[in-house]
């Protein structure tokens, strides 16, 4: 079994611009994305959209090599980040099946 090391990019926000992330994830070189509705609670408060019918929160996540994870994070923060309840992080993943992460 051979793993790769790449990068995990969570990023979690307002479902309304969650879309346009993966979007432009995938215009920064991910080869996918996945989007989940996610209830937390955190430093803004707790978002709990089934029980208070609160503002709906989104997961997006990209498998990504490390550039194409700074490029991610990059346009997050500089784009999202001031305006809209948005948090990002990296993680390292090793994952099988690698060269599937890799936009061709």
């Amino acid at each position: 079994m051979q793993l790769y090391a790449l990068k995990l990019v969570t990023v979690v926000g307002e479902t309304v611009v969650m879309e346009d992330i993966a979007k432009e994830g995938l215009k920064l070189g991910a080869s996918g994305y996945t989007l989940s509705e996610v209830v937390g609670q955190g430093s803004r408060s707790a978002r709990n959209v089934i029980v208070t019918g609160a503002s709906r929160t989104t997961k997006c996540e990209f498998v990504v090599p490390t550039d194409v994870a700074e490029k991610i994070l990059t346009y997050v923060s500089h784009t999202y980040f001031e305006h809209y309840a948005v948090i990002a992080w990296v993680a390292d993943v090793h994952v099988m099946r690698g060269a599937a992460y890799v936009a061709g």
